[in-house]
């Protein structure tokens, strides 16, 4: 059988989850997974930037595979937002209450980098696996599976106003 894989983005102390396979995240000063225009980021007026809350996405099985999935891994096309505009990634294991992001996150670069430099040549791994099902089968099946990937996006005083061209964000495995 064919797995079937969500992409949730969880928020708030407790992990509340929304699926955003195919979906829209839009980062903003706020924790939630709600698309709309409150809580914009800012341009700031002098050197600086502001910094959105992080978004914990993760990869969620809701219909098992025959054997296991393995290679979990994220990329970007290599695009980007433009000038002034950056997006961090990592792969964290655990789970915390999201926050708004600041330089010390950027001081850890063995930590974040650029989501832009991830693409299908040279993705971010978030677990090899393999990732089997439980035995006998949950039901309903909703296995994690992989480390947390945790996105946060920079404005700096050089962007520009203005609503972004979407980007795309791809998750990938091998399935067995």
């Amino acid at each position: 059988m064919v797995a079937t894989v969500e992409i949730i983005e969880k928020n708030g102390a407790g992990g509340t989850e929304t699926v955003k396979t195919s979906g829209t995240v839009r980062f903003k000063n706020a924790d939630n997974a709600t698309v709309d225009t409150n809580n914009p980021l800012v341009i700031p007026t002098s050197p600086g930037f502001d910094y959105s809350f992080k978004k914990w996405l993760r990869a969620k099985v809701t219909a098992p595979p025959d054997v296991q999935i393995s290679n979990l891994k994220a990329y970007s096309d290599g695009g980007g937002f433009g000038t002034g505009i950056a997006v961090y990634a990592a792969a964290i294991t655990a789970y915390a209450t999201p926050a708004e992001a600041d330089a010390t996150d950027l001081d850890s670069p063995s930590l974040y980098a650029d989501l832009f430099g991830y693409t299908a040549g040279s993705p971010l791994s978030l677990g090899a696996g393999p990732f089997a099902p439980e035995s006998p089968a949950d039901s309903p099946y909703d296995d994690p599976i992989g480390d947390h990937l945790v996105l946060f996006m920079t404005v700096a005083e050089t962007a520009t106003q203005g609503a972004l061209t979407p980007e795309t964000l791809t998750v990938a495995y091998d399935e067995i």
